[in-house]
């Protein structure tokens, strides 16, 4: 009984952590978003919401980045690649 009422406690302890992991997550997942878009919008590349949901971390990620280079000579053609990637 004791040993049970130790972990309840622990668990009690680590809930909040937990819960400011998560927190933390979702706004980092909000701003990715919000880049992606933006990068997409800028470059005038229409995704449905298909397609959207279909992009992997690799492209999203790939997309964030190519929009974030200093070299902006092929970015949107770049971007519009790694996009249709599929």
């Amino acid at each position: 009984m004791k040993r049970i009422a130790t972990i309840a406690a622990a668990a009690l302890l680590a809930a909040p952590a937990f819960a400011q992991d998560s927190a933390q997550m979702d706004e980092q997942m909000t701003m990715l978003q919000q880049r992606l878009q933006e990068a997409l919008s800028e470059c005038q590349v229409e995704l449905d919401e298909e397609q959207m949901m279909n992009l992997t971390m690799a492209q999203v990620s790939g997309i964030v980045l190519t929009a974030g280079s200093s070299d902006g000579s092929d970015e949107c053609q770049e971007i519009e690649a790694i996009a249709n990637d599929s």
